[in-house]
């Protein structure tokens, strides 16, 4: 009777395995995930597509099903991956249609979303009512900085010649303007005054010699979209630049080390570039960017190329780590620059925190409107930004700390191996107007 039992057991337990086993099929399928759908359970929805798709049932209407299911659930990305799917197999739904334009525009590829416009029906295109304007966004910014060890190296100095920075000041104004609807143009113009120390010791003494600066600043961005999610950028920031000449009243032309100048007067004013593109890949879950540019900041021919990448974890813009490595040929002198950091986006908010390890010197970042062109070298920074984000209008604080490092100049105004160190504090404010 034992053994009789145990093996109705054994059988019991074959079958119950072997019914679970059961492969799915495509009307069971169908008919569960539209219900599923009608009742807008959309994380039931995803659960039975996947381990449909697992198990070799994928249909158009699956497809359809899950992208809206991944939207509602705000996992953009992953919804233009299966909406993309759906789309290639029936270019007509306007439901397809309508779901992928705003899930490219919510993912931020909204040049993309502008290409999608132009293949979407009429009907849609009526309800969406894209409109072009000349400008779309407004933006103020301002940069702060500070030299933390500024009244220390005032009154201490065991070397020649030095010049270090009291402060500047950067404002920036910039305009968006689409184009067309292939195509976007930014620009912004930036003045930026400087107050700077050259000092030297005389009969032993020391003895600081204060001067000032302007720097003018236009920088222009032409992005091109190139359709699957290809962008080209080309860009160019064009420097405008003068400072007091120090020893205008002496025999002596001491200039600041390594500015190729001409003298005017008084004052010694200076012309520099940055010119360069960048390729842009954005795939689901990643976005690969590679960049060229060539620039003479400071007087030096520079070269430089890297490359970017941003990680989407969670299938949306919520969590995005992101790293660079850049390559700088400067004179026959090599440098790399290392950059990592997470972002972290809401619907109202959004947190950035970053490092930058390497020399920071005549270098340029995102597309060349950053740039490192102080004479001292960053050694490294480290910072982060908040945006706080509303319809029309976004408000943006951040602060940086850098290590600084440059070197010490004789009185025939060579270079000298020896170097001094100090800190910068940088705070970083905006506006944006969304029009």
């Amino acid at each position: 009777m034992g053994k009789q039992i145990i093996s109705i057991l054994v059988l019991w337990f074959v079958a119950t395995a072997s019914a679970q086993k059961i492969p799915l099929s495509y009307k069971h399928v169908d008919s569960t995930t539209y219900a599923l759908y009608l009742k807008q359970d959309w994380k039931l929805v995803l659960e039975m597509g996947k381990k449909s798709q697992k198990e070799g049932i994928d249909f158009y209407y699956l497809k359809v099903r899950m992208g809206i299911a991944y939207f509602k659930e705000g996992k953009m990305l992953s919804a233009i991956k299966i909406l993309e799917e759906a789309y290639v197999v029936n270019t007509y739904d306007i439901v397809v249609q309508e779901y992928l334009y705003w899930a490219y525009r919510y993912s931020g590829l909204i040049l993309e979303s502008h290409l999608f416009y132009t293949k979407i029906s009429k009907e849609v295109k009526d309800k969406i009512q894209l409109d072009l304007p000349a400008i779309s966004v407004i933006d103020f910014g301002v940069l702060a900085t500070s030299n933390s060890d500024y009244d220390k190296m005032l009154v201490s100095n065991d070397n020649d010649v030095r010049y270090f920075p009291e402060n500047y000041q950067l404002y920036s104004l910039g305009l968006n303007h689409p184009f067309s609807k292939r195509v976007n143009f930014y620009h912004r113009l930036s003045v930026m005054p400087i107050s700077s120390v050259q000092q030297k010791i005389l009969s032993g003494e020391i003895n600081n010699v204060f001067f000032n600066g302007n720097e003018t600043r236009y920088y222009a961005d032409v992005t091109f979209a190139l359709g699957n999610r290809w962008y080209f950028d080309t860009y160019l920031n064009l420097i405008f630049g003068k400072y007091d000449d120090v020893n205008s009243d002496s025999q002596t032309d001491l200039n600041p080390p390594g500015r190729n100048s001409s003298s005017l007067s008084s004052s010694i004013k200076y012309t520099d570039y940055v010119f360069g593109g960048s390729l842009t890949k954005a795939s689901y879950f990643i976005r690969n960017t590679v960049n060229v540019s060539i620039s003479n900041l400071n007087g030096f021919n520079q070269f430089q190329g890297g490359y970017t990448v941003s990680l989407y974890p969670l299938e949306n813009i919520l969590l995005v780590p992101f790293g660079s490595v850049q390559f700088q040929n400067e004179n026959k002198k090599s440098n790399v620059v290392y950059t990592g950091g997470i972002s972290i986006n809401t619907t109202n908010f959004s947190i950035t925190g970053y490092g930058n390890t390497g020399e920071l010197n005549n270098f340029v970042a995102n597309n060349a409107s950053l740039i490192y062109n102080q004479s001292a070298a960053a050694l490294s920074e480290f910072g982060s930004t908040m945006k706080f984000i509303t319809e029309k209008i976004d408000i943006k604080i951040g602060y940086s700390f850098m290590k600084m490092e440059d070197n010490f100049v004789a009185e025939d105004n060579s270079i000298l191996p020896t170097t001094f160190s100090f800190n910068q504090q940088n705070i970083i404010g905006g506006i944006i107007w969304k029009l």
